[in-house]
């Protein structure tokens, strides 16, 4: 697999996630959704190792979408 076809199913995958956290968080605007799932993905921005970075964006985003907005 090519660099970027593999960089193309993260973003998949990455894109696939916020559609989820969307409906999941229903309550939160798409905007805020968007936001938190983009400061995740900006901390693995330099990460060698990709092959798990959506799993490690939802953890994050889940936890801070559960907590930020109690």
């Amino acid at each position: 697999m090519t660099m970027s076809t593999a960089r193309s199913r993260e973003e998949d995958a990455v894109s696939r996630l916020r559609k989820r956290l969307q409906m999941r968080f229903g309550d939160r605007t798409s905007a805020d959704v968007s936001s938190v799932v983009d400061r995740a993905t900006r901390r693995f921005t330099t990460a060698r190792i990709r092959e798990y970075v959506p799993l490690l964006v939802e953890r994050i985003s889940r936890d801070e979408l559960n907590h930020r907005f109690e």
